[in-house]
């Protein structure tokens, strides 16, 4: 249970969906609530006036607009989007909801003028936390599955674009030299397949008379970039190279895309940081 929860809590989750689809879903949240507070009154809110319940959506509003803005283009600059998951998003979340907090409580003392005590607001964003576990848990399940939906279109859309894609007989000599060692690899843009970077090392995975081989060598994957001038070979993940010639579809998951290979099957994961870079690449292979 423990394993599977950390599974769960700590899977990739997408920082944004961008500021319009933020902004839309964000002014139906608040539109929402202020409707229900201007219909039906709860909590004692009958003899409140109209305007004052409207002013409390509108302020709402502002305040998420104010998270949505830091979190775009003051946040995002200091973050590895790469990184992001789903317990950094909930931290996330529960510090955007203080300061919506922050700004309801302001918005009641200036209209009714009443101070309240510590205790109280205490209690207040105690109950407002606790309640919001919900919307939270619904926010983050639905956007998994925007996500997935997208994913599985995208990749859908690129395995399409591979099945006309057209093969090359002759293939292009690679060489791969290390910078510590006198080592050199030499392969072809048909032979090899990926390479996957474990620190220092690289192993360089080819496909010769229809068998695997794995040849590991001291050199890193920024270095191996650096060598490699064949624009179907390129960088897809922090630690994995790949041969687009040799990727035969695309599957996807609320997490990412994944390149599976043709011969040797293996399935190679695209950060998000490469999503574009691999799309545009392999739409161009046609």
């Amino acid at each position: 249970m423990v394993l599977y929860i950390t599974k769960k809590i700590t899977a990739p989750f997408p920082y944004t969906r961008g500021f319009l689809p933020e902004i839309i879903s964000t002014f139906k949240v608040c539109l929402l609530a202020t409707l229900i507070f201007f219909f039906f009154k709860p909590f004692g809110l009958e003899q409140v006036a109209s305007s004052i319940i409207l002013g409390f959506g509108f302020v709402v509003f502002l305040s998420a607009l104010f998270n949505i803005v830091v979190s775009l283009y003051v946040i995002r600059h200091l973050i590895d989007e790469d990184k992001w998951c789903v317990w950094k998003e909930v931290i996330r979340s529960l510090a955007y909801l203080c300061i919506n907090i922050i700004a309801i409580i302001l918005f009641t003392e200036c209209n009714f003028d009443i101070k309240l005590s510590a205790l109280t607001i205490f209690k207040f964003a105690g109950y407002t936390i606790f309640i919001a576990i919900i919307p939270l848990s619904i926010r983050v399940v639905s956007i998994n599955n925007w996500l997935l939906k997208n994913k599985l279109k995208e990749a859908q859309r690129l395995s399409d674009i591979l099945k006309d894609r057209k093969h090359e007989n002759e293939g292009v000599v690679i060489e791969l030299r290390s910078n510590i060692v006198n080592d050199i690899i030499k392969t072809t843009n048909n032979e090899l397949q990926f390479i996957e970077a474990d620190k220092n090392y690289i192993t360089i995975t080819e496909l010769k008379e229809n068998e695997l081989k794995k040849t590991l060598l001291r050199l890193s994957i920024v270095k191996a970039i650096e060598q490699i001038e064949d624009e179907s070979i390129i960088r897809c993940h922090r630690s994995y190279m790949v041969n687009l010639k040799a990727v035969k579809s695309v599957t996807g998951n609320s997490q990412g895309l994944k390149l599976v290979l043709s011969d040797t099957q293996e399935q190679i994961p695209v950060s998000r940081s490469y999503t574009k870079l691999v799309k545009e690449k392999l739409s161009s292979l046609v």
